[in-house]
């Protein structure tokens, strides 16, 4: 089952989305008690096949996910996010209640960027979105500056083998 929750929109065009994947509903609700104030536009997943259909679908910005769930486990879920072209440059955040170091070792050799355990502080949860959605951003700006950067490079080489063409052309006139 899939709810979408809209915040208050800001001067942004789109409000950044965050997948929240969990099947426990109080831990969804508190969730979205933390982050609905802000300016999120919330995306709900139960389980991990929604997840990866919302994740393949809505192209989420963010995604926090919960490691034990049935069926498909949160660990599942990043591997297979990973693994898709069209999703594996979203973050992952882990959040969960595993505590063991291996899990946490294992959830960000999966490819996560965040391990949050809970109980967690809403605050931190924050902290670390607004973090991770700032370095997505980032990238992805720099991605497309990068893109820019390649097509202005592209024309101009195609204008200086232009221009060479007819200072060639003018100098064999000349001669």
């Amino acid at each position: 089952m899939t709810e979408e929750m809209k915040s208050s929109e800001s001067g942004q065009q789109q409000p950044e989305r965050i997948l929240l994947v969990d099947d426990n509903p109080t831990n969804l609700q508190v969730l979205m008690g933390t982050l609905g104030g802000k300016e999120y536009k919330l995306l709900i997943a139960k389980n991990g096949e929604t997840a990866l259909k919302i994740g393949r679908q809505a192209s989420p910005d963010l995604i926090l996910l919960d490691i034990m769930m049935p069926g498909m486990d949160g660990f599942e879920v990043c591997r297979r996010l990973k693994a898709d072209p069209d999703t594996q440059e979203i973050p992952v955040i882990f959040l969960t209640a595993l505590v063991d170091t291996a899990d946490k070792v294992h959830g960000l050799d999966l490819g996560a960027v965040d391990y949050i355990t809970k109980p967690f502080q809403p605050e931190e949860v924050i902290a670390r979105v607004n973090t991770h959605l700032t370095i997505y951003r980032l990238k992805k700006d720099l991605a497309l500056k990068n893109e820019q950067l390649r097509d202005m490079n592209e024309n101009l080489e195609r204008k200086v083998a232009e221009r060479s063409q007819q200072l060639l052309k003018s100098r064999e006139g000349v001669i």
